[in-house]
C-alpha cells in the first residue's frame, strides 16, 4: 500500500504492508502489542482494542501481552507464514 497516512505522519512509514488486528480482553485489563523486529516498542491498546501493524517481512512476530490484577498472559504469534506480496502500481 502506498500513501497510508492513516498510520503515521512519518512518510517513511507510510507504504508497506499493513495488518489490522482487534483483540478482547476481560474489563480493566491492560493489554499491550509490539512487532518484534518491528521499529517501536509496545503500543499499550486503548478501549476499542484495534491496532494497525505495520509489517516489514515475514521473520518478525507479534507479542501481545495482557495484564490484569499483577498476572499476565502472553502470546507470541509468528508471522512465517504471512505472505507478503508486491506492490502493485495503479
Amino acid at each position: 500500500m502506498a500513501e497510508y497516512t492513516g498510520f503515521s505522519g512519518n512518510p517513511a512509514e507510510q507504504e508497506g504492508h499493513y495488518l489490522a488486528l482487534k483483540f478482547e480482553a476481560t474489563e480493566g485489563a491492560t493489554t499491550t502489542v509490539e512487532i518484534i523486529g518491528g521499529d517501536h516498542g509496545p503500543v499499550e491498546l486503548d478501549s476499542d482494542m484495534n491496532i494497525v501493524c505495520r509489517i516489514k517481512n515475514d521473520h518478525q512476530k507479534i507479542k501481545v501481552v495482557t495484564s490484569l490484577d499483577g498476572a499476565s498472559i502472553t502470546k507470541v504469534y509468528d508471522l512465517s507464514t504471512l505472505e507478503l506480496l508486491p506492490p502493485t502500481n495503479g
